[in-house]
């Protein structure tokens, strides 16, 4: 049995030594989410908005277009239970916040058979934004090197191939989707994924914690504006079944939690190079969405 024991030890060893040290590399490599974190902590005090959510706003949310001194805590997949957590965490660096934007819309709808669980983007925000999940993190998102494939593959971008992992710029919008860099054309067939069925019934995916998120900030007198961002509608037709549902929460939630809203989904305005891709603006129509955004909730 010791021999078994010296033997397993002896292979193990440099196995967690691996883990261990991939770890630590990884985690000394900028990213948005530690950039984000740390410009919050660093600069709470001057921020009065802050646009929150996925990667439609992290795309299309310019803050030096809006009307109050912003930033823009969006990032890629970012959930509302991420966005809850994150808010949670930071709002008593942003004593003078007043507005906080949380994108709506078609997307954001599921059905019984959603999987409303945590992600893989959980083991970043708990890594680089100290963020817990109220004590629910599985220990397989703790950390970044259980998943060693794409830890190692962070490690190579940054160290061999020098790629840009914040991908933000100074005020966290998203830096890379340009209009140059487009992938053309952009057209039909490309949006199923986001079209759910209804037979088994809508629902409209952690609404809990959207509903926490306008709770908590209500409590703490910052205005909560909901904002649906605009789609290349020349890409495909959607259910309108979805789109009804959606608009009724939507109506719902502004009814009861006193929120406003602005619906740019189908906006006539945005124009196909205003688009980096169907679901995403490029650096014009980002611009063009700010300071529509921003005339409209002035006050």
């Amino acid at each position: 049995m010791k021999k078994f024991l010296r033997y397993a030890g002896l292979f193990c060893a440099p196995l967690l030594l691996f883990f261990v040290v991939l770890e630590i590399i990884v985690g000394q490599i900028p990213n948005s989410y530690s950039y984000k974190y740390n410009y919050v902590k660093t600069n709470g005090e001057s921020i009065q908005a802050v646009a929150i959510g996925h990667s439609q706003l992290y795309d299309d949310f310019k803050p030096e277009f809006f009307c109050l001194p912003a930033f823009n805590l969006s990032n890629s997949n970012q959930t509302f239970r991420d966005s809850y957590y994150i808010l949670k965490e930071l709002l008593p660096y942003m004593p003078n916040l007043k507005i906080v934007v949380l994108p709506i819309g078609y997307f954001d709808v599921g059905n019984s058979n959603s999987d409303e669980g945590l992600t893989d983007r959980s083991r970043y925000y708990h890594k680089y934004m100290h963020i817990d999940y109220g004590g629910q993190l599985p220990f397989k998102y703790m950390f970044e090197s259980l998943n060693p494939r794409l830890a190692v593959n962070k490690v190579f971008q940054y160290y061999v191939q020098h790629v840009d992992m914040v991908g933000c710029d100074s005020l966290g919008t998203r830096n890379n989707h340009y209009l140059k860099d487009r992938i053309e054309p952009l057209g039909y067939g490309k949006f199923d994924r986001y079209t759910v069925s209804g037979k088994s019934g809508f629902i409209l995916r952690e609404k809990q914690y959207l509903i926490s998120i306008v709770t908590m900030l209500n409590d703490s007198n910052v205005h909560v504006f909901l904002v649906s961002p605009p789609y290349y509608w020349g890409a495909y037709e959607m259910n309108l079944s979805q789109m009804l549902f959606v608009k009724a929460e939507i109506e719902n939630i502004c009814s009861v939690y006193n929120v406003k809203y602005l619906d740019m989904e189908s906006d006539p305005a945005f124009l196909y190079d205003d688009f980096y891709d169907e679901t995403h603006l490029n650096e014009i129509g980002g611009e063009k969405f700010t300071k529509r955004l921003s005339s409209y909730i002035r006050f």
